[in-house]
């Protein structure tokens, strides 16, 4: 005779459940368990989404351990947290707010002034008209503004040339060009803005005459800053002008041999370098074999020179003749081309 099911038998055993219900009872305390675990996954997930850019199915997969070291001890897998990942959406907007709002290129463009002024001036007239016969004649303001920017463009494009900055006559080279004329009468001839073949370099003056053969780098200076020896050398307010003497060096030290090798002879240069702006309380200086004067005494620097080979050793080699001299101005042509 059989007992009843769910009662326990005679022999105090239990009988056994069915497979469906003692699987059934199984889960419930399984399902309690892991719903906390399942919570903490989530919030887990949830931080690295807003901690790094992974997608919502890796944060929900929580990427246990054992399959990632599983994963990489494969052959040729990339280890964990050694690929390049892309950057937040925050750091994007950091980095794109960070960029300039003329680029480089548009700011070196020496057209980028007049492009300014020219809207600016549309945009006065624009106000101006249209403030002047009230808002309703805003048409005649627009009118004129556009007929001006198309006549300035006009203008600028038959009358000015974008010349590069190397190219450029700067106002110190402009004086000293004019400073450089009066002293042609004393036998000084000038080449102006001269190359140095195979180089980027440019002597702004050349000067050959009775005294010798000379290089000009003419420097306009800010005027408020003093100009003063210290130490032995010049400085401009607190900058050191060693470079530009070292520049003025170089470039003598160019011509020398450029014209020594057109000419087949030795040939002496002196460099010098012409400042416009600061007053200075000598008349001339030698500053590391440089010598350095205001562009106003150009005059006066090349009567002294002349006086000094006169005064010199009493050779009559000390001064050029004018033969010489047509020689080392024809060599200077061909060994320094003029820059055009």
């Amino acid at each position: 005779m059989h007992d009843p099911p769910g009662e326990p038998n005679g022999l105090g055993n239990e009988p056994a459940d069915p497979p469906a219900e003692r699987a059934e009872g199984a889960d419930k305390p399984t399902r309690q368990a892991d719903e906390p675990a399942d919570a903490a996954n989530e919030r887990k997930g949830l931080r690295a989404l807003f901690r790094d850019p992974v997608t919502a199915d890796q944060a929900a997969a929580g990427a246990e351990p054992q399959a990632a070291a599983s994963a990489d001890s494969r052959p040729g897998a990339v280890p964990a947290g050694s690929e390049k990942r892309p950057a937040s959406r925050w750091q994007s907007a950091g980095q794109a707010g960070s960029r300039p709002l003329v680029s480089p290129q548009l700011r070196a463009d020496p057209r980028l002034r007049v492009w300014i002024t020219r809207a600016a001036v549309a945009l006065a007239l624009f106000v101006g008209v249209t403030s002047w016969g009230g808002w309703h004649v805003w048409r005649f303001g627009l009118t004129a503004a556009v007929v001006y920017a198309a006549a300035d463009t006009i203008f600028r494009s038959k009358t000015a040339v974008v010349v590069p900055a190397s190219v450029r006559i700067t106002s110190a080279q402009r004086f000293t060009r004019r400073r450089l004329k009066i002293v042609r009468l004393a036998g000084y001839h000038a080449m102006h803005a001269r190359t140095i073949p195979g180089t980027d370099h440019v002597i702004d003056h050349v000067v050959v005459g009775p005294a010798g053969v000379f290089t000009f780098d003419s420097q306009r200076l800010d005027r408020r800053l003093p100009l003063r020896m210290r130490d032995g050398m010049l400085y401009h307010g607190r900058t050191s002008m060693e470079l530009r003497l070292e520049h003025a060096r170089l470039e003598a030290g160019y011509a020398k041999r450029l014209i020594e090798t057109e000419l087949g002879q030795p040939v002496a240069v002196r460099p010098a370098m012409v400042v416009y702006g600061p007053n200075t309380s000598w008349m001339i200086m030698r500053v590391k074999g440089v010598d350095v004067f205001d562009g106003h005494r150009i005059g006066r620097y090349f009567r002294r020179q002349s006086s000094t080979v006169r005064r010199g050793s009493g050779r009559s080699s000390s001064r050029l003749s004018a033969e010489r001299i047509e020689a080392i101005i024809a060599a200077a042509e061909r060994a320094l081309p003029a820059l055009t």
